[in-house]
């Protein structure tokens, strides 16, 4: 029997192909489809909170345009004892509809993919989202709450606009009462007080919503309901202000088209306009000195004459680059407010002018109604990337990557290398397209224990760089199983399985087991031969499966697994490119120093820029570069690296020592002033406690 709350529907109005001449809610320009997850879980479901953390990095990353409910269902949601219920009438029967076996799963809109139910798991999530927000919505919706706190009435207005056919005659309004900050058990989570979000209370619509029609091009429809809020839900309080409206149309019960989501206090999602880039290029390759350039145009859906706040954020630019933009004959540094005329479009131009210091630094421009500010802000998105050759990608496939990056990073400071820069492998895809990158030599791809490792289109663009020259190391956990293994929830494409035997030059052999917790090197190998072995940390709760793998003809084993002699990595030299692929994650080394070494190992070998001999030298915990300029005649700059505190001694050909500089840990370069020195040549050397490093001459003139 269906559960009734106090729902009263008070206006129904549908006008086929209405002109909208009053101020509406609702875009009637096509958009792109909005995600909708509908997440399955349980307070006993130990890999949910991964999941939560998946969900919720997709909201970050596109702003505005991921809806996410949270259905507590099945035997993991069940209580015992005195644990909270957090089920509704409502979820059994979506978890049946989408087919879902194992916790937890998801649908994406509702859509089938590549299989006859909608429900997936987590690894699929990421790339599904992908696909749905590149295609169109045959429908925009718009959506408009408030809330008396006196009666506990929630009143939501509902406007809907066809800009193309609906495939069915008749689709279906869903809206959703959803709550977060529900604090309570999870298993796998933190204890008892774990925090819940976008929990599903209620559907108002039913459970399967509203039948509208007619669903042709040109088609306006608005609804209105009153909703009479509970004050609990199988005894968890509704707590309104932690509550957000989630409304989306169904083509059927399944086929999400698209949705939106408002809070349930005074939301709204009414649309202001958009603003875009001129032409397809987002990322462009930057030069000091020099201003790169990006168009923008901005249009308002709103009636009449109206101001719009216009602000430029900027994530990781340099002190020594400067930017700014322009609007007419003005010149702005970061905000300003402009008038537009409704559904007139107007241009601003994007100027970024890099400095000396190389960096990627990607930019947002926001647009925002100075009338409306609670209405969602429309936005796009730019990048310039300047004296950049070394690069670290994080894959995409879940929050791991991003989390363990400064393995990477520390690793090429140790190195001594500033020229890199972070990015996502979403946005090395779009610079691959964009040739922005190809003055990158070296990229160091952090997959980390993610899924799927690389997409279809993140594969390709990997391929195109190492095609063009470009040296590759990647590392991540389970790379062949996703790739190779053949198993119902790994990506396995054609795309994958070439990438794998023809770039990473790999055969996968079997998933691997915790016993898989040692490695060592191939003492023959130039590079990392003279390292010491390594032990791998279960940093995954429990998940400690580095895939066993092996060399395919042109590439070398260069470490093993103790357990079983099975190759843990490999490496390989071609005419085209180097690489080397761990399959285990760098993060998962349990030695610092160790995966420091691997790194600085790597860029100098990718470099070419040491001999075998100089390779343990220079990785050694005490290394002194040859002085510059050499000859000197004035003062000269000695690079280091020094793990402990020492001295840096320099003496003449007879021996004698002329001068004995202290050198602190972690200084990276000394000058000297040789003005007045005698002309000849001249020997020096760090020295620490433990250790000194070969000596080096300094030539005077």
């Amino acid at each position: 029997m269906k559960k009734m709350y106090s729902i009263l529907l008070l206006v129904l109005l549908m006008l086929s192909f209405w002109s909208l001449t009053a101020q509406s809610l609702v875009a009637t320009d096509p958009l792109p489809r909005n995600v909708v997850v509908e997440k399955f879980s349980g307070l006993r479901c130990g890999y949910c909170p991964r999941a939560d953390d998946l969900a919720q990095e997709l909201k970050d990353t596109y702003p505005n345009r991921i809806v996410v409910v949270n259905i507590h269902q099945g035997s993991f949601a069940e209580p015992q004892g005195d644990e909270p219920d957090y089920r509704t009438i409502w979820g059994d029967s979506i978890a049946e509809l989408a087919g879902v076996y194992a916790y937890p799963m998801g649908t994406i809109n509702r859509h089938f993919f590549d299989s006859d139910i909608t429900a997936m798991s987590t690894n699929l999530w990421t790339v599904s989202a992908q696909q749905i927000m590149e295609e169109t919505s045959p429908v925009n919706v718009g959506v408009q709450s408030t809330y008396d706190s006196l009666t506990r009435k929630l009143t939501i207005h509902i406007e809907l606009y066809y800009t193309a056919n609906s495939l069915c005659h008749t689709n279906f309004l869903n809206a959703a009462l959803i709550q977060s900050h529900i604090i309570g058990p999870q298993l796998g989570g933190s204890a008892n007080d774990y925090d819940h979000m976008y929990m599903l209370r209620d559907l108002i619509t039913g459970q399967w919503g509203d039948s509208i029609s007619p669903t042709v091009e040109g088609t306006f429809i608005e609804r209105e309901y009153v909703y009479a809020v509970p004050e609990a839900v199988n005894d968890i309080p509704v707590v309104v202000t932690d509550c957000d409206m989630a409304v989306f149309v169904s083509e059927t019960k399944n086929e999400i088209y698209t949705g939106d989501v408002v809070d349930a206090v005074n939301g709204t999602n009414r649309y202001i306009g958009d603003i875009s880039l001129v032409d397809t290029v987002n990322i462009k390759k930057g030069k000091a000195g020099e201003s790169t350039d990006f168009f923008v145009t901005a249009k308002s859906a709103l009636t009449g004459e109206e101001e719009f706040l216009v602000t430029l954020e900027a994530e990781d630019v340099p002190d020594d680059w400067d930017v700014s933009f322009s609007f007419g004959d003005q010149s702005f540094s970061d905000t300003a407010i402009i008038t537009l005329n409704h559904n007139t479009e107007e241009q601003f131009i994007f100027h970024v002018r890099p400095g000396q210091t190389a960096a990627y630094a990607s930019f947002r421009v926001k647009f925002q109604s100075v009338t409306y500010p609670e209405a969602p802000y429309r936005y796009c998105k730019f990048s310039v990337i300047s004296g950049v050759t070394d690069l670290v990608v994080n894959g995409t496939g879940g929050p791991e990557s991003e989390i363990y990056e400064y393995v990477f990073t520390d690793g090429l400071k140790q190195a001594v290398c500033s020229t890199y820069a972070v990015l996502s492998a979403n946005d090395f895809t779009m610079g691959i397209r964009d040739r922005a990158f190809v003055e990158i030599k070296n990229m160091y791809l952090n997959i980390a224990w993610t899924f799927p490792a690389l997409t279809i289109r993140q594969i390709e663009a990997v391929k195109t760089f190492m095609g063009r020259g470009g040296n590759l190391l990647i590392s991540g956990q389970d790379i062949g199983w996703d790739f190779m293994s053949g198993s119902s929830n790994a990506h396995g494409s054609t795309e994958a399985a070439d990438f794998y035997t023809h770039y990473l030059l790999a055969d996968y052999i079997s998933d691997g087991t915790s016993d898989n917790k040692i490695i060592y090197p191939n003492e023959n190998d130039e590079v990392y031969g003279s390292l010491p072995e390594a032990f791998l940390v279960d940093i995954y709760d429990g998940n400690l499966f580095p895939d066993n793998i092996a060399a395919r003809q042109g590439a070398d084993e260069v470490f093993y697994y103790q357990s079983n002699n099975r190759a843990a990595v490999i490496k390989a030299a071609t005419r085209n490119y180097k690489m080397v692929y761990f399959a285990a994650g760098l993060e998962m080394i349990g030695q610092t120093v160790i995966t420091n070494k691997i790194m600085q190992l790597t860029y100098y070998w990718f470099n070419n820029s040491l001999s075998t001999e100089e390779y343990g030298e220079k990785t050694s915990a005490v290394y002194a570069g040859q002085n510059e300029p050499n000859p000197a005649n004035d003062k000269t700059v000695i690079q280091l690296h020094m793990e402990h505190n020492g001295s840096l001694v320099i003496y003449n050909l007879e021996g004698k020592m002329i001068r004995n500089i202290p050198v602190i840990k972690g200084e990276k370069e000394i000058r000297i002033d040789v003005h007045g020195w005698k002309s000849g040549v001249y020997l020096y050397r760090i020295i620490s406690r433990t250790e000194a490093s070969r000596p080096r001459k300094l030539i005077v003139n």
